[in-house]
């Protein structure tokens, strides 16, 4: 009994390669059962014979070409959003640019204020040594 059951899980796994094949001829069985026969019948044979011709089944067609549909689309929604940040980038740089030449021109003034400061300290407030210390 043990013997039986192992060759056939045995048999299962070497031939499962062969299943696809067969498949086709149980499926439109089944669809012929409801009522669908002719579909049934054509539609594995017409998936069969694209697969032999082009080497791919139908639906792998139909992924690669919603795989081409997605990336397009998420380029351009990409392509969008990085559109609006530049956009918005500018407009804020415009809005800036003046707000820093204000503060330049402050920084300026502060800094040409110090520097008089400092010569008018220099010319006003040193020390000049009397004529009677200086030696002869």
């Amino acid at each position: 009994m043990f013997k039986k059951i192992f060759i056939l899980f045995s048999c299962g796994f070497l031939l499962s390669g062969c299943f696809a094949e067969t498949m086709t001829l149980v499926q439109s069985g089944i669809g012929a059962s409801q009522g669908r026969a002719l579909q049934s019948a054509a539609s594995p044979a017409l998936s069969l014979s694209i697969k032999q011709s082009t080497g791919k089944f139908p639906i792998e067609h139909i992924i690669i070409r919603e795989k081409n549909r997605l990336a397009k689309k998420t380029s351009n929604l990409e392509r969008k959003i990085i559109d609006n940040a530049m956009t918005k980038m500018s407009i804020s740089k415009k809005k800036i640019q003046p707000l820093k030449k204000g503060v330049e021109n402050q920084a300026t003034k502060i800094v040409n204020n110090i520097r008089k400061a400092k010569t008018f300290a220099l010319y006003n407030f040193s020390h000049k040594p009397r004529f009677s210390y200086t030696a002869k």
